[in-house]
């Protein structure tokens, strides 16, 4: 009887990290409405703990890189959970900004890093060559799931305990579960259980071809810093810093735009959650899509539906019907679910080897700076003008510079592989 694929093992791992990660960086929109309330701050003021947080985890992507190709994630992995466990705790105790600059902002974003996107891509490139798409759609729904569960579970400790409470009990529960999780099921690649890339059986002692995706321009290795002089890496940077800047316009600032039009408490962390919900499908289907129809097409309908629910969230107002934010929140979920699985596919494609978890970390940047500047451009927006719909229209070019990126990407990738062959 063959033995049990390792990697499923590693994508049910995966998916566990990514409800925690996602989960905590998407309820600091519930804890955001709270201590907007405690400190008396402008919005802009308390969007700036995001980015500090977000700034954080763009300049230690590389580190974070670096460490997965030398340490392993059995190392890296338990480490990140720690340090968010310890970031929440000491967050609820904080009694100013600049604590929470420190505890959040700093602690949490190195635990976010050494768990987040970086980190799992890398992993999960080398246990799935074939089906990489699906495999990162399949472990990105975990963001959904942590959407869905954990921001609706942050609002409710919150008007129970009070934040400072809420980040504390969060905080534990990181502790607890995903600390000992990683630490004991965490492997770097096949062959450390003795397995190949996507469950396939050896029918030689050397196979490699059936697991060798399309490489670009006939490099069989790229270093980090050979990706730094080419095309590609700064294409994606500049998609990866418009498609953070998009999302967390939308993340930081959703529940308190919803309140600002009149909506209760509750169903402003419920619309959020939602988002999550629809991730949760979302991502697996695209993946699917990626690996079917191409990253650029995929990307490209991804984005129209993208784009279609940003409007529509624009043109909710006071006294709007539910039934149009659950549109906005329905088109947006989808099309924007697809950002995670194709940019891991695009980057792996192009950059696999075993530099990848480095050129991962350096391409993180972007993203990072993207998440910084989309929480606070939010937050000063609405303090300028009284409105987030200005907001949501950077949204709606930011999300159209990142499609233009991929697709790019994607097209010098099959001119260098002509080229090759």
């Amino acid at each position: 009887m063959p033995r049990l694929f390792y990697g499923y093992v590693i994508l049910g791992l995966c998916f566990l990290n990514m409800i925690f990660v996602r989960g905590v960086a998407g309820s600091f929109s519930v804890f955001y409405v709270a201590l907007l309330e405690d400190f008396h701050w402008s919005h802009g003021v308390g969007a700036s703990i995001v980015s500090i947080n977000s700034l954080v985890y763009a300049l230690v992507s590389p580190l974070v890189g670096w460490a997965f190709d030398r340490l392993g994630p059995r190392l890296l992995m338990p480490l990140g959970g720690v340090l968010i466990g310890c970031g929440l705790l000491t967050s609820g105790l904080s009694q100013s900004l600049w604590q929470l600059y420190l505890f959040y902002g700093f602690l949490v974003a190195v635990g976010q890093g050494a768990l987040g996107f970086v980190s799992h891509s890398a992993l999960i490139s080398h246990w799935f060559v074939r089906r990489r798409g699906t495999a990162i759609g399949l472990s990105s729904m975990g963001q959904g799931c942590g959407m869905l569960l954990i921001v609706p579970l942050a609002q409710l400790l919150i008007s129970l305990k009070g934040w400072r409470s809420a980040f504390m009990l969060l905080g534990a529960l990181v502790l607890c579960v995903l600390t000992p999780a990683n630490a004991l099921l965490q492997r770097r690649s096949p062959r450390d259980m003795g397995q190949l890339p996507d469950g396939d059986i050896p029918s030689g002692p050397d196979e490699v071809g059936p697991h060798r995706r399309r490489r670009t321009g006939g490099r069989s290795e790229w270093t980090p810093k050979s990706a730094l002089r080419s095309f590609p890496f700064w294409s994606i940077t500049a998609g990866h810093l418009a498609l953070g800047t998009g999302l967390f316009i939308i993340y930081t600032h959703l529940v308190a735009y919803l309140i600002h039009e009149g909506f209760d408490r509750l169903f402003a962390a419920f619309a959020l959650g939602l988002t999550g919900f629809i991730r949760i499908g979302g991502t697996s289907l695209w993946g699917f899509v990626t690996d079917r129809l191409g990253s650029d097409k995929a990307y490209g309908i991804s984005t129209v539906i993208t784009l279609a629910g940003i409007l529509c969230l624009g043109l909710v107002g006071s006294g709007s019907p539910a039934w149009l934010v659950y549109a906005s929140i329905i088109l947006y979920g989808i099309g924007h679910s697809a950002g995670n699985p194709i940019y891991g596919v695009v980057i792996a494609d192009i950059f696999g080897g075993s530099h990848v978890g480095t050129i991962f970390g350096f391409l993180e940047i972007g993203f990072g700076f993207g998440m910084a500047l989309g929480a606070w451009l939010g937050g000063a927006l609405f303090d300028l003008t009284g409105s987030y719909r200005w907001a949501f229209a950077l949204g709606l070019a930011t999300f159209t510079i990142s499609f233009l990126a991929v697709r790019a990407s994607v097209r010098w990738q099959r001119r260098e592989t002509a080229k090759a062959r």
